[in-house]
């Protein structure tokens, strides 16, 4: 009887059932980036695990996603670093590339946490937007497309780029919008994607701060409500800020500006629209992708919900 039950344990610890209950190592934490001129010094915390083994950090000039595999990561970019320190500078850069840090925790029995991804931006784009930031513009209301382009995927750049939490310093009703937010996300998010969610609603940008943060997660919602998605990369970033300034996104949806001209336009104005009529065409643009405008008349808001 004694050895049956040896036996017994002994199967139960070798058993799959074992092996489910071990949990994947997680990745470098609070992970940080302070670009020089030709280098770029990296600062991360090792995960707080017994089986953590070493971190290893590749470099790309190609952008690279969080969702990259170790796998795909080590066949396509350069490894630069492994060990169990919490801090690596990487020196000889160029000034005038963007370079990407892909950083991976690795525990004694070889598995691999996701990625963590940091970039460090040309000096030039460096400057620009801080020179952006000195300037405070504070609207893109009648800039030219240029300057909406740049300036617009400048601010992308810092929203997108900002990889830490701020829960400590978000204001309750900040928290509860990002989360309202966050939840009715189609698609699954990285850390880093509801960070940056989290930081626009709360900080926001120098030319969508005049709109508050219920404005900015209405903003997303009216993106989300559109594309079906929240935005994940600097593009996607881009259009938030441009929508947020009433401008024209990058990203099209005909059915929607289709169903803003024969649906919501025709109601509201009882005519179909003209889309060579710049006011008819704007007017379409507005409803189909929640433009905000940066200039308000409340009294007019007001006339116009009573006739609505």
């Amino acid at each position: 009887m004694k050895k049956v039950l040896i036996l017994f344990l002994f199967i139960i610890l070798i058993s799959p059932l074992a092996g489910q209950a071990e949990v994947a190592i997680s990745g470098p934490a609070n992970a940080a980036i302070i670009g020089g001129v030709n280098t770029a010094t990296l600062s991360w915390k090792n995960p707080q695990n017994s089986l953590f083994s070493k971190i290893i950090i590749f470099q790309s000039i190609v952008p690279i996603e969080a969702y990259y595999t170790y796998g795909a990561v080590e066949d396509y970019c350069d490894k630069i670093y492994e060990g169990d320190a919490e801090t690596y500078t990487d020196s000889g850069l160029a000034e005038n590339l963007p370079y990407y840090y892909i950083l991976f925790a690795r525990d004694q029995s070889g598995n691999y946490s996701k990625a963590v991804v940091l970039e460090k931006k040309p000096v030039g784009q460096v400057e620009k937007e801080k020179n952006i930031i000195e300037k405070k513009i504070n609207t893109l209301a009648g800039a030219t497309s240029a300057t909406v382009n740049q300036i617009s995927l400048n601010e992308a750049g810092i929203v997108y780029s900002f990889n830490q939490t701020i829960s400590e310093e978000q204001s309750s009703e900040s928290r509860r919008l990002a989360l309202f937010i966050i939840v009715k996300s189609p698609h699954s998010l990285s850390e880093n994607d509801k960070n940056s969610i989290s930081y626009f609603i709360n900080e926001g940008t120098p030319t969508t701060i005049f709109l508050g943060s219920g404005e900015r997660a209405g903003v997303l919602n009216s993106y989300l409500s559109v594309f079906d998605k929240l935005p994940r990369n600097e593009l996607e970033w881009q259009d938030i800020i441009k929508i947020a300034n009433g401008r024209w996104p990058n990203e099209k949806n005909i059915e929607s500006e289709e169903q803003a001209s024969n649906t919501f336009f025709s109601a509201i104005y009882k005519r179909k629209p003209d889309m060579n009529n710049p006011n008819d065409n704007a007017a379409v643009t507005v409803i189909a992708y929640g433009l905000r405008p940066s200039n308000r008349n409340m009294e007019s808001e007001k006339n116009a919900i009573k006739i609505y």
